[in-house]
């Protein structure tokens, strides 16, 4: 994701339906706790309760299940770009997972309804 600047993969099953998404959001939540950052370098946090280490979590070992957010709104390849864009307003969501009989077909961003209504 960092290395191609993608904030978000959706992630799907065998039949290609959508069952979860990963966002930098996802990661930061789910990796932060074990580390507090500081210039000279990374230092475990402490719980406040103060007994135990938070084992630091080796982003190369997470598996794609333990940190996707499974509450994944999804558009449907039919919807108008004014109802998408009403969504993402009210939801506070910046991007969706398109699909089409359940199955994941693209994705839509805020930017890629502005481009569209500014004509670019």
């Amino acid at each position: 994701m960092t290395a191609r600047d993608i904030p978000a993969v959706p992630v799907v099953n065998e039949a290609k339906e959508v069952v979860g998404l990963v966002t930098y959001r996802e990661l930061l939540s789910f990796m932060l706790p074990g580390y507090v950052k500081k210039i000279s370098g990374e230092f475990p946090a402490i719980s406040k309760a103060g007994a135990k280490k938070a084992a630091p979590k080796d982003p190369q070992a997470l598996k794609v299940k333990a940190v996707m957010d499974r509450s994944v709104l999804c558009v449907s390849e039919d919807d108008t770009l004014a109802e998408v864009a009403t969504i993402m307003v009210n939801k506070d969501v910046d991007r969706f997972p398109v699909v089409r009989d359940s199955v994941l077909v693209g994705f839509i961003t805020r930017g890629d309804i502005v481009r569209r209504v500014l004509g670019g």
